[in-house]
């Protein structure tokens, strides 16, 4: 069954300060009847039945009042929806014969979709010979991250802002540390995230003391404004466990249901001043320096000085400046400085790495129009926490980047929904497949050549002649070095039966794996022993829009 509520994507889901994809929330509705197993499997009132168990997936305890609801595939709504009893039985009575996801929900539990896998999950399909009187719906216990923030003197800090990361569970090199969430801190300095899947987090926290008072734009702090400096304070971003350092960061690891107490305390340091030079552009306008601080590569705050002050001294002036990490764009051209601020100090604004503007223009195979919006976003693959992710709206099939760092980056491309393959890139009059972009110290042209998903393949996957669900299908290109650009992914239903949307013209190999959602398929030669059983299959301009395999894929194990 494919990811309900969310288009399929290139392979590894982006998440990032620039983007992020949230996928659809299902709520469903109680019924005031709970629902008994039976074991027939035989048509009943003029139908079938669905019929099985609720567990907490924790402790294996049967799960009561959960409401489990059947959903129409074509669209999802609900078609009905009962209670799990004292046992965590549930069942539905007098179905067609057709293809149900289902979904279940609790209070204190995830809610999920039955037998659910980064967002796929296995439909129940009813009918002759088809067993779905006997599922086990397993329930995860969403895990709960608390604690205070406090201050000098263990005061709480009313209004800090609370940052959640979650960091990537397979641990690649180009896989990001993504912001997840953020609260705000209550009176008393508590916060709480709730509903959190298992997994490993960071915490940081961003907020000003209340007492802190700003010293005046070029004020040194001497004579009357003594007291003022004494005041001009901030507190550094602070990590659990209340360090300064993002790389001496705690991870928090959360355990299914587990409920994990993290208090961090700020400690107010002088605040810090930073001055650059300013200069004009060739138009005459004031080129005008911007301040980014940056948490695990993610944009937090953003700082650019007024045109007035700027005027009259000919330098930008950021005050109130907290310790820490910064991204500083200044200059004309602009350069990018990457700075730890640990004192004040005044900044030559050509010191940074200069920074070329990149144009571009996308280009849709067999010479169709582009989506009259799209949003184009560059994100860094060296040194992947350094920098920001970077963004634009690509109107007409055109777009410009004022100014980007030095390095190689991944363009990813979003329009109609839907994340649009970039199957390859044109600069100086040369093309090179994949979707990795070269930037260096002066402007380019790019030319986007990007894919289209003109197909469906459906299939059935089966284990000793058998249609087997929950197999993770995974459609591999021949192309290897396009592997995350064109694979597709989805996962069997309970007859065996997949389909994989969106396939861009191209020769690829079907593979189906059991158990196979814990292998990190997207590192080079992790699908290669899967390869020679799998399935061939060609999708071409003129394939029709649905490809039917002629013959099962065999199910491997992981």
């Amino acid at each position: 069954m494919t990811r309900i509520g969310a288009s399929l994507g290139a392979g590894r889901a982006f998440l990032s300060g620039a983007v992020h994809f949230a996928f659809l929330l299902l709520s469903v509705g109680c019924a005031t009847l709970a629902a008994q197993e039976k074991n027939s499997t035989a048509p009943h009132a003029g139908g079938y039945r669905i019929a099985g168990t609720v567990l907490n997936a924790a402790t294996g305890d049967p799960i009561q009042r959960a409401v489990v609801s059947v959903l129409a595939e074509d669209d999802n709504h609900s078609i009905a929806s009962v209670v799990s009893d004292a046992e965590g039985h549930f069942a539905f009575e007098g179905l067609p014969a057709a293809k149900y996801p289902l979904t279940a929900s609790k209070r204190g539990y995830r809610t999920a979709l039955y037998d659910d896998h980064d967002g796929y999950n296995t439909a129940i399909v009813t009918g002759p010979d088809q067993d779905t009187t006997h599922l086990i719906f397993f329930l995860v216990p969403g895990a709960v991250l608390h604690g205070v923030v406090s201050g000098d003197g263990g005061d709480p800090v009313e209004g800090a802002r609370v940052m959640l990361f979650e960091k990537p569970r397979h641990h690649a090199q180009d896989e990001r540390i993504v912001q997840s969430d953020s609260e705000v801190t209550d009176d008393t300095g508590a916060y709480e995230f709730g509903d959190l899947a298992d997994g490993d987090y960071l915490v940081a926290v961003s907020a000003q003391p209340w007492y802190a008072m700003r010293r005046a734009n070029g004020d040194s702090g001497n004579g009357g404004s003594e007291a003022n400096a004494q005041l001009d304070v901030a507190y550094p971003i602070t990590y659990f466990d209340s360090t300064t350092d993002e790389a001496s960061a705690t991870p928090i690891s959360l355990a299914k249901g587990s409920r994990v107490e993290a208090d961090v305390a700020l400690h107010a340091v002088p605040a810090l001043r930073i001055v650059v030079d300013t200069t004009r552009r060739a138009d005459g306008r004031l080129a005008r320096p911007e301040l980014q601080q940056l948490v695990f590569g993610t944009q937090v705050a953003a700082e650019s000085v007024g045109f007035i002050d700027t005027l009259k001294r000919g330098s930008a002036e950021f005050n109130g400046v907290a310790p820490g990490h910064y991204e500083l764009t200044a200059g004309d051209p602009p350069h990018i400085l990457e700075l730890d601020a640990t004192q004040s100090e005044h900044v030559d604004p050509d010191s940074g790495s200069a920074t070329a503007a990149v144009t571009g223009v996308l280009h849709m195979p067999r010479g169709g129009a582009p989506p009259d919006e799209a949003h184009l976003i560059l994100q860094p693959q060296e040194g992947a926490q350094s920098h920001a992710s970077l963004s634009t709206t690509a109107h007409n099939g055109g777009f410009h980047f004022d100014s980007v760092a030095p390095g190689t980056w991944t363009v990813i491309l979003v329009g109609d929904g839907k994340i649009l393959p970039v199957l390859a890139l044109g600069t100086g009059g040369a093309a090179h497949a994949g979707d990795a972009l070269t930037v260096r110290d002066r402007p380019m042209d790019v030319v986007v050549m990007l894919g289209e998903g003109i197909a469906r393949i459906d299939g059935i996957a089966q284990k000793g002649g058998k249609g087997l669900g929950g197999a993770m299908i995974v459609l591999v290109p021949k192309q290897a070095g396009n592997l995350e650009t064109l694979a597709r992914r989805d996962q069997s239903d309970s007859d065996g039966s997949f389909s994989l949307r969106d396939v861009v013209p191209g020769q690829y190999t079907i593979v189906a794996i059991e158990d196979g959602w814990e292998l990190d398929w997207t590192q080079p030669g992790a699908l290669a022993r899967y390869l020679p059983s799998g399935t061939a299959v060609t999708v071409n301009d003129t394939s029709a829009d649905v490809l039917h395999l002629s013959g099962p894929v065999v199910v491997q194990p992981r």
